[in-house]
């Protein structure tokens, strides 16, 4: 892993619990990232195995970016 593109880690994993199990049993990928600009640490959970890791990280980071942006404010 090159820790300078801010990819952490890229894993495979299970969920555990059983009701989550019950609802997706498959594989996930699991990419920890961590943002330059911001320093925080991001994990993305993904079906998507074709993709390299920053790759996604950066379509969901650019994603989260244009949600929180949009999102109306509830007084």
């Amino acid at each position: 892993m090159d820790s300078s593109t801010g990819v952490r880690s890229d894993q495979i994993i299970r969920l555990r619990n059983p009701s989550s199990v019950q609802h997706y049993p498959d594989k996930l990928r699991r990419i920890h990232y961590v943002d330059a600009e911001t320093g925080k640490s991001l994990a993305f959970l993904t079906n998507n195995f074709t993709l390299p890791a920053l790759t996604i990280a950066l379509l969901y980071q650019s994603r989260w970016k244009v949600e929180c942006v949009s999102v109306p404010r509830r007084l």
